[in-house]
């Protein structure tokens, strides 16, 4: 008798111990950035981006900060810089990146990047997107994005068929979409310098723009997809801006640890309506600024994704060659990064 008592006192105590970490661990994810859904990441810290369409009122956004914040530092200082998507950055410091950008209640938004380098801000940037339960383009439009490929012959008709599918991709999503596109199209001019062009960058970012769990180890799946990210980076300028998003307004901004601000966007950014501060975007990029090179003690740290299908050619360049940033010359006042959309083909 007594060993029965003794067994359901064990098995209670049990179940408690397994109960309690599931709850701890639930906790513990609803405050992280990392591996939360996309509308979740936004909940806790968000960054402000501006979309124009051939000088129309700009559409005002919102990006997860660490994007924001290491797309503006990757355009600011990585442009020149050899392999920046292909090479590891110091395994240490992308760790330490990671937590900085998931943990409350700044979740980076001053972080300044002293004593990290290119490498490390691509690095978490991909990871990021890679740990993401679903990718940009979400697994109810997958298929869809890649049959543009095998039905429409033609640049123009599939710009529409493609533009007809961004318009049902949730606003967040779009949001995150463009700046993206944006961003690698920036990288994709400036290939003679990264060594990387576009179709090596929709090699790297393929995994967290259009990618299905069910193709994610078949090749011939995974280059149909490529196929895509490659035509919509080429293409992202002759896309229509995104949808508004319906809740928010230029007054009154919720910050990422939920305090108003109750203060004009004038107030945190001068030259918001005067050019909307328009740097860095794809129609003006940093001159080149030569950057000191020494060993760096960088070892890879990939997610499983990153580096699946990465071509014989990359697999070679693993180690990062740049140096930390020495200058502290970002924080919370990083300018708004606006991004140019319809310049293009028109739909």
């Amino acid at each position: 008798m007594e060993l029965m008592q003794h067994k359901d006192t064990s098995l209670k105590n049990w179940w408690k111990k397994v109960t309690l970490k599931k709850q701890n661990t639930r906790k513990s994810d609803s405050v992280q950035v990392f591996g939360v859904p996309l509308e979740n990441s936004l909940e806790l810290s968000r960054a402000i981006v501006t979309y124009t369409d051939n000088g129309n009122k700009p559409i005002v956004g919102y990006i997860p900060t660490i994007v924001a914040k290491c797309g503006f530092f990757l355009k600011d200082q990585g442009l020149y810089t050899e392999g920046v998507f292909r090479m590891s950055g110091s395994a240490k410091r992308i760790g330490e990146l990671q937590l900085i950008f998931n943990t409350p209640l700044d979740y980076g938004k001053q972080f300044d990047w002293k004593g990290y380098s290119v490498h490390d801000a691509a690095n978490v940037l991909r990871r990021f997107l890679n740990y993401m339960p679903e990718p940009v383009i979400v697994h109810e439009l997958y298929h869809p994005f890649r049959n543009v490929m095998e039905t429409e012959s033609t640049d123009i008709n599939r710009i529409r068929a493609f533009q007809h599918l961004l318009d049902q991709l949730p606003c967040e999503n779009q949001h995150l979409l463009f700046y993206l596109l944006d961003l690698i199209g920036v990288f994709g001019k400036h290939a003679h310098y990264t060594k990387m062009d576009i179709f090596n960058l929709a090699s790297v970012f393929t995994p967290g723009l259009l990618l299905s769990p069910e193709h994610a180890m078949n090749p011939i799946h995974y280059k149909t997809s490529q196929k895509v990210v490659q035509f919509l980076i080429e293409h992202h300028a002759s896309f229509k801006t995104p949808k508004q998003s319906g809740s928010e307004t230029v007054l009154g901004l919720q910050d990422s640890a939920g305090s108003d601000r109750s203060c004009a966007l004038e107030s945190l950014y001068p030259d918001f309506h005067s050019g909307l501060n328009m740097q860095p975007s794809i129609h003006s990029s940093p001159s080149p600024s030569p950057s000191p090179y020494g060993n760096s003690p960088a070892t890879p740290c990939f997610h499983p994704n990153d580096m699946a299908f990465a071509s014989s050619d990359e697999k070679h360049l693993l180690r990062a060659n740049t140096v930390p940033a020495k200058r502290s010359r970002y924080g919370f006042h990083d300018p708004i990064q606006t991004i140019h959309m319809n310049e293009g083909t028109h739909v």
